[in-house]
């Protein structure tokens, strides 16, 4: 048998195979897309929380930490100064997108009373505002030269209306904390 009767004979048995694995490969690969967890949502928007007695308080005011300096435990000594403060620490990490020597604080907006309630905490605190950060979490980044939290911050801030719209409240839990 000469090389071109063998390629004829061989041809179409070949050719099966190949297609057989594509659709093989191609219904591996849906179904591993179905059986994905949905994307995760986006955070809620803020939700509406009476002020009491015309004050937001701390523990009303939900916040983040990152550390963007190379002092290992940073974030996490000022998110333990926060919350001796009472307020809501919801997370602790590095940042990947701020850079800074001091402290910057980073909220929906430069003048909501949750950032500069936060604000005060810290004596060189410098205010960004992101737009982006529409359930008013508010986020404090550190650096190596973090002068540290004043000792006696305010633990809340004069508002002027009866309503303000914050991140939910975390409800409590029936399970004791360990």
């Amino acid at each position: 048998m000469d090389a071109q009767k063998l390629w004829r004979t061989a041809r179409t048995p070949l050719v099966l195979l190949v297609l057989v694995a594509v659709v093989v490969l191609g219904t591996v690969w849906a179904w591993k897309e179905i059986l994905k967890p949905p994307p995760a949502s986006r955070p809620d928007p803020c939700v509406t929380q009476p002020v009491q007695d015309g004050k937001l308080l701390s523990q009303q005011v939900t916040v983040a930490v990152d550390n963007a300096g190379s002092k290992r435990g940073l974030a996490s000594q000022v998110a333990r100064s926060l919350s001796s403060q009472k307020f809501n620490v919801t997370g602790v990490g590095n940042s990947t997108s701020i850079v800074t020597q001091d402290v910057v604080v980073v909220g929906y907006a430069v003048d909501a009373p949750e950032v500069k309630l936060v604000a005060a905490q810290f004596p060189k605190a410098e205010v960004r505002a992101d737009t982006k950060m529409t359930d008013h979490l508010v986020r404090v980044v550190v650096g190596d030269e973090f002068a540290g939290v004043k000792d006696k911050a305010a633990a809340a801030i004069a508002v002027d209306t009866p309503t303000i719209c914050l991140p939910a409240l975390p409800s409590p839990s029936a399970e004791p904390s360990r």
